[in-house]
């Protein structure tokens, strides 16, 4: 999204220790590498502009201190510790300021056909939002569409249990009115709303919104405005509040109806309490969050930068922020850039460049806008190639991917862009080596990154120049304790044991980070660690 262009056994105590123990065995193990072969490294451990490499657009801004006004957040473009200095981090430490739930409606649904089961299901979602008070003022933003027939069962239903229904007024700027003094529950629609506003606020949230739940955190975007039947619904957290006297599975709707779907990126702490079996363009079948529910103070999407070498890292947020430093940017025409000086590699075979990359992955945009380049100048002559350009592979993909290999001269035409999901890129940095040519001489690496919002956040690390293969890292984990659950982030393959000298075997259905174990799972304390792929 472009703020600059629009605003739219027991595992009890001991269970709990021992993995959070462990984590701090393994967590930041992961680099050791052969140096025998590495010609020239950067670890930005230091500072090194002017000495180690130049820099275009170094800078940053504080939260809310951007021409336009974010919920949270910095722009910056530099090393981690720049910002860590100004009190910032480098990620998205969001925790839900109230209770939220985003889930599969949309405004034009026809409330004819919801079923019994399904009219329940999403009272029930009111009252677990609200603790059931009484008497409420909602607020509907955008405002309720007076046709939206989605939109008006829900205000003639709020109505008729004794509640009042407002519209947002937006032309308040800041959320001045969205306080709990003045609101009880937010119903952000389908028809559209403000999420600049709405994700800080201090209220209930319910969205149905997919384009905007990315905005504030809830989920990643999905599909918007698709008429289709959803089928059978599983309850799949029978114990939540919301599926309290439900079937475990149920039918929402009698036929096909629009509806916004949820993305399949969700707050690691979050409650998937519904979900149906969803088929894609191309009959794949899959299982898909129908209802998601966020406790007030659990961490939205998002999460802190992580895996890096090191304690210094490069990184960037919100790059066409023009007051960033030196001169205005905004445009691909004039990213910001990071260029390590020339290394000699004459003579060299085999040549190869290895750096660690890493990004949220919760509203990068297609396009042009919202990408990390990879170039080389191979002579030290100032004509660059690139050997690869990351960015979002669709306007529901909000994470970074490898789209152009060897893009203007390496490969093919630039305008060839097919996104690679194997070098898929998340908040746990990892490894990306990419071969160079045999002709380099006096070799001049050089980063360009651009993006447009505050959440949209990318980092580098550990960049090295080396021949032949390095030997595999082993690979990252860390443990976190998150509401009463254990969330674990990995990367490679996730392992349990008994005991810390193991014997140790693969978690069964190849989970993918992050894992979460819920509080009060039965079973006998483990640890946990991961292995290469």
């Amino acid at each position: 999204m472009n703020p600059h262009r629009r605003l739219p056994g027991s595992t009890g105590r001991r269970s709990l220790n021992s993995l959070l123990c462990l984590s701090l065995l393994l967590t930041g193990a992961g680099q050791a590498l052969a140096a025998s072969n590495i010609i020239y490294t950067e670890d930005f451990n230091t500072e090194g502009e002017g000495t180690r490499y130049t820099v275009e657009g170094r800078g940053f801004v504080p939260k809310n201190g951007q021409v336009t006004p974010v919920p949270a957040g910095t722009s910056y473009w530099g090393r981690n510790t720049d910002v860590v200095a100004k009190g910032e981090v480098v990620g998205v430490p969001f925790p839900a300021p109230a209770r939220r739930v985003t889930m599969l409606f949309n405004h034009g649904l026809d409330p004819a056909s919801l079923t019994a089961d399904g009219k329940k299901l999403l009272d029930a979602t009111i009252k677990w939002l609200t603790n059931s008070k009484q008497k409420m003022v909602v607020m509907f933003s955008a405002p309720a569409g007076t046709d939206s027939l989605g939109d008006q069962y829900l205000i003639s239903t709020l109505k008729a249990q004794g509640h009042s229904v407002i519209d947002d007024d937006t032309s308040v700027l800041l959320p001045a009115k969205i306080t709990s003094d003045k609101v009880d529950l937010i119903i952000n629609s389908s028809t559209g709303g403000d999420p600049i506003r709405l994700a800080n606020a201090s209220v209930p949230l319910l969205c149905f919104a997919s384009d905007l739940a990315g905005d504030m955190l809830l989920a990643t975007r999905a599909l918007v405005d698709t008429t289709f039947d959803p089928g059978v619904i599983k309850i799949a957290a029978a114990t939540h509040p919301i599926a309290a006297g439900l079937p475990a599975t149920l039918k929402f709707v009698t036929d096909a109806q629009p509806f916004d779907t949820v993305g399949l990126g969700l707050p690691p702490g979050s409650v998937t309490v519904a979900s149906y079996q969803f088929t894609d363009d191309a009959g794949v079948v899959s299982t898909h969050p129908f209802l998601v529910a966020t406790e007030k103070d659990v961490q939205l999407l998002g999460g802190l930068i992580s895996g890096m070498e090191g304690s210094g890292f490069w990184a960037g947020a919100d790059l066409n922020e023009p007051n960033i430093a030196n001169a205005t940017f905004g445009t691909i025409v004039e990213p910001r850039s990071l260029t390590l000086k020339a290394v000699d590699v004459t003579g060299k075979s085999d040549l190869k460049l290895t750096i660690a990359l890493a990004g949220t992955e919760v509203d990068f945009d297609a396009g042009a806008d919202d990408f990390f380049s990879i170039k080389v100048d191979l002579k030290s002559t100032g004509e660059f190639i690139e050997l690869a350009r990351y960015g979002s592979p669709s306007g529901t993909e909000k994470f970074l991917v490898e789209m152009i290999k060897g893009g203007d001269g390496l490969g093919g035409p630039t305008d060839l862009v097919k996104p690679n999901y194997a070098k898929r890129i998340g908040i746990v940095a990892r490894d990306l080596t990419y071969d160079i040519p045999s002709s380099a001489t006096k070799l001049v690496v050089r980063f360009e990154a651009n993006s447009t919002f505050w959440n949209e956040i990318m980092a580098f690390d550990n960049v090295r120049i080396h021949t032949g293969d390095l030997a595999a890292p082993k690979p990252l984990i860390s443990i976190k304790r998150d509401t009463g659950k254990v969330v674990v982030e990995f990367g490679g393959v996730l392992q349990s044991a008994a005991s810390v000298t193991g014997p140790w075997t693969d978690i069964g259905g190849n989970p993918k980070s992050p894992y979460t174990i819920e509080k009060g799972s039965q079973g006998p304390a483990q640890f946990l660690r991961a292995r290469a792929q």
